[in-house]
């Protein structure tokens, strides 16, 4: 059903004053600037992203998200860290009128939080889709149980979109249990399109995967990894799906890297401690753990000094300019219907709605660029599997990697450990005094074994 730009409400309006505070300082993820080289704020005119929201901002540009019809906002709001019911009302006072979430985001307490919400706006006027992983054991009953108990925390009677959570390979799309449950659903309407997500890493990859789910013609819309450093595989998924109508929304928008403090053998980081400590248990002398740590360090620096000299010319004053950036080159392309951002507090949903409906300045052009090749051999793509046939032991690269976006990146901490436990062992422990037969492997340049030990000591605790 397709649903008009979204107009002024009275009874859902919430006042950024009123819930002022309400919501945790975001923290800086995704991309990184060189400590030392910021410039005094305001010192160049016409930097990355040259004017500052305003309290009036609102959604100006909406598109038609594939064969659903609906009409939804170019900028969507991301849960996986959403506790505040507040930050779902404010969104939606400012014209975005998309939400996406997963059964799994909070153990169903994003869910709640959003249900919450939804009892002070206009339904009609919001397009919800939600997700769950179907596995091997789930049938029809489960699901559909799975969905109801969805329905309930979310405090509607239908959802917009119902989908499955990373399916790994075109096979786990041709779920019977989780068609028949949507099926059901749809009959019984409390379901009105299929989603899909998948960021890669694992199985057959994003882009077969995906675009096996846009010619099958069940799934309406999906959400893929797209962001300016990393776009081949989805270029190719957005053709597909415009070829078969389907909708598309972007997630990680922003490359990320892992940081590396510097490293002072005499004052250690705790981190660093633990590093060592590990590493000597596993047989290397503490010099030898050491000089790893530097080696990792001063790669990190040689990255600083690549960036320094655009840094200094376009006046950048914080990572977030530069995330703000990245999000900003993903929503300019016109077959991408919504970009999925994570919106934790207001002052972020105020940065990201002005950025809507507003072309990416030649500023931003050159800044992407310039940082880009900068970045480039520090960036672990999201999806990318190059390395993977070079590892002896089948340490999963990309998901690791992307775990570790998740603990610096997104402030998911506990999230990101607990997902890296469940790897059972087949982790980066393993790239500890290993060969490393995966050097040059990856065709971006990364090294990839410091990148999993780093991995591997942010993920542990012991």
């Amino acid at each position: 059903m397709t649903r008009d730009t979204p107009s002024d409400h009275e009874h859902g309006s919430i006042s950024r004053r009123t819930f002022l505070g309400a919501g945790r300082v975001v923290l800086a993820g995704g991309v990184m600037v060189g400590a030392g080289a910021m410039p005094a704020a305001g010192s160049v005119p016409g930097g990355m992203f040259p004017r500052p929201p305003r309290s009036d901002d609102r959604i100006q540009r909406y598109r038609t998200l594939g064969r659903t019809g609906w009409q939804v906002s170019d900028l969507a709001v991301g849960t996986s860290r959403l506790r505040e019911s507040s930050i779902i009302r404010y969104a939606f006072d400012k014209g975005i009128n998309y939400i996406d979430t997963a059964e799994g985001y909070g153990n169903g307490q994003t869910e709640k939080a959003i249900g919450e919400a939804l009892q002070r706006l206009d339904r009609s006027k919001v397009f919800v889709n939600t997700k769950l992983r179907a596995g091997p054991d789930d049938t029809e009953s489960t699901i559909v149980q799975r969905a109801r108990a969805s329905l309930e925390r979310l405090q509607t009677d239908y959802l917009d979109a119902f989908g499955m959570h990373g399916p790994s390979t075109v096979e786990a799309l041709h779920h019977a249990g989780f068609h028949a449950a949507v099926a059901r659903l749809k009959a019984e309407g409390r379901v009105r399109f299929t989603c899909l997500s998948n960021h890669g890493g694992q199985g057959d990859g994003m882009a077969d995967v995906l675009c096996a789910a846009a010619a099958d013609g069940r799934f309406d819309l999906m959400l893929l990894v797209y962001n300016f450093l990393n776009h081949d595989d989805a270029d190719r998924i957005l053709a597909a799906c415009k070829s078969n109508s389907v909708g598309t929304t972007a997630m990680k928008t922003a490359p990320g890297v892992l940081r590396a403090d510097a490293v002072d053998p005499d004052i250690l980081t705790e981190a660093q401690e633990q590093y060592v400590a590990r590493m000597t248990r596993r047989g290397l002398t503490r010099e030898r753990a050491i000089q790893q740590l530097r080696s990792r360090a001063q790669r990190q620096q040689e990255m600083y000094e690549r960036t320094r000299p655009f840094v200094e010319r376009y006046g950048i004053q914080s990572e977030e300019q530069l995330r703000l950036g990245s999000i900003h080159w993903a929503i300019q392309n016109p077959d991408m219907h919504s970009a999925c951002v994570s919106m934790p507090d207001f002052a972020m949903v105020d940065k990201v709605v002005a950025l809507s409906g507003t072309e990416l300045t030649p500023v931003e052009e050159d800044v992407l660029g310039a940082y880009g090749s900068a970045l480039s051999d520090q960036y672990c793509r999201h999806g990318c599997t190059a390395c993977a046939e070079h590892c002896p032991t089948g340490v999963p690269v990309s998901t690791i990697m992307r775990y570790a976006y998740y603990y610096e990146g997104q402030g998911r901490e506990k999230d990101a450990m607990a997902r890296y436990a469940r790897l059972n062992g087949v982790d980066g422990s393993a790239c500890a005094d290993c060969s490393a037969p995966c050097a040059g492997a990856c065709p971006f340049g990364v090294d990839v074994q410091p990148q999993m030990l780093q991995a591997h000591a942010l993920l542990t605790l012991a």
